[in-house]
């Protein structure tokens, strides 16, 4: 059995005008998001959060045979406000990953919202301490991200935190072990693709949702569809081309030039 995670960033209210908070380029609208959860809930679908995942990984239980992992990446206010409520709605459950020192930033979940998504039944997990590209770290400025994030989560919300997601998709190896040595024993990344018992619990595969948001397409990735997944790793492909060629400044600043609203 493998399986597809998704992952949504900031969730929209029709009409709504570009956030000087947050990044368009990689949010959805309610709507779609709403369109998205009801097509899969009608296609019989479940949902396991990170550490329901990782427990099957290890063994621990089975999942149903259409199972789907919903992540949500930077904490949000609509994480909140639009996608939880669809969540429940729909009865589905998700894994918001966060980065500490956003949290009360305006356009940012607060603390005692994070405690909220909990109350709900939510999973919370880190995003690194500030959202700064992990592979370019230094080993100390490294561990630090991850220590400080997952104890700065657990301290406030009372809760273990053992799975993360690498910002902006930057992971390699010497972050993989560093996620190790703080503790983690999950770390979600960027690289599209299923996810099976023998995929490595430090490169969990997920696939980024954003407008316009196409349901079909979105819904023949979580099936596994190999044209789909070969479409989609393509586009990915030569984004990372981009980003390294550019580097990570001059990439942003062409993907606001190419889409203005973003």
């Amino acid at each position: 059995m493998r399986l597809a995670a998704l992952t949504f960033h900031d969730v929209l209210p029709d009409g709504h005008q570009p956030s000087p908070h947050g990044d368009d380029f990689y949010a959805v609208r309610a709507t779609e998001m709403e369109q998205l959860l009801s097509h899969l809930r009608k296609r019989h679908y479940r949902t396991v959060n990170s550490k329901a995942f990782r427990a099957w990984q290890q063994g621990q239980g089975a999942l149903p045979e259409r199972t789907v992992v919903f992540t949500f990446d930077d904490g949000y206010t609509s994480h909140l406000e639009y996608a939880a409520s669809l969540l429940i709605r729909y009865r589905f459950t998700g894994t918001f990953f966060v980065n500490p020192e956003m949290i009360g930033r305006p356009g940012y979940l607060t603390w005692e919202q994070l405690r909220k998504l909990v109350f709900l039944g939510m999973e919370v997990g880190s995003h690194g301490l500030t959202h700064r590209p992990l592979t370019q770290l230094t080993r100390e400025e490294l561990d630090h991200e991850l220590v400080q994030s997952k104890r700065r989560l657990e301290e406030q919300l009372g809760i273990p935190v053992h799975a993360i997601a690498a910002p902006g998709g930057f992971w390699n190896g010497t972050v993989a072990e560093a996620a190790k040595r703080a503790g983690y024993d999950a770390m979600w990344i960027s690289t599209i693709g299923m996810n099976g018992k023998e995929t490595n619990p430090l490169a969990l595969r997920r696939v980024v949702v954003r407008s316009p948001l196409d349901v079909d397409r979105i819904a023949s990735l979580v099936e596994g569809q190999p044209s789909a997944l070969w479409w989609a790793s393509s586009q990915q492909v030569a984004i990372r081309l981009l980003k390294r060629t550019l580097g990570v400044y001059w990439y942003e600043r062409l993907k606001r030039r190419l889409v203005p609203e973003a």
